[in-house]
């Protein structure tokens, strides 16, 4: 998609924002910050970051994805009073505020070295390379060895 919008020259006109499964079989930080240096203009976490905030039963490989019916057993997306009260808000504000908090400190970490600040305009591929050469050739991007 970013380099339609390169060679349409709408690069920096139109936003492009991901997500699905950042961080959820990794570190969120990484995921993030790949799919920025191939173009995205932001990525979004979804349910993932609220549910391991809030404590959901789910392991991190099976969930039980009863959010979008308000009856999940933990409260956090549940309309039941008695569901309800099993969730401490302020906690999981805070648990949030700390991933977020840990997750700029982390993409910092992996920006700097690259040169790059968090601050720049984003859709840095010109950061990557490969080493597969039909891929490279595919994607438009440096074939390193």
């Amino acid at each position: 998609a970013y380099l339609t919008l390169v060679k349409l020259g709408k690069q920096n006109e139109l936003p492009l924002f991901v997500g699905g499964g950042i961080g959820k079989n990794g570190n969120l930080a990484a995921n993030a910050a790949a799919l920025i240096m191939l173009g995205a203009s932001g990525v979004q976490t979804g349910k993932y970051i609220l549910q391991a905030a809030a404590g959901c039963l789910g392991s991190e490989g099976d969930r039980c994805n009863v959010c979008n019916i308000g009856v999940c057993p933990k409260g956090i997306t549940s309309q039941d009073p008695r569901l309800d009260r099993r969730l401490d808000p302020e906690r999981v504000a805070q648990r949030l505020v700390d991933v977020y908090l840990t997750f700029d400190t982390e993409l910092k970490k992996i920006v700097a070295p690259l040169g790059r600040s968090t601050s720049l305009p984003i859709g840095m591929s010109d950061a990557l390379g490969i080493s597969d050469a039909d891929a490279a050739g595919r994607l438009n991007i440096k074939y390193v060895l």
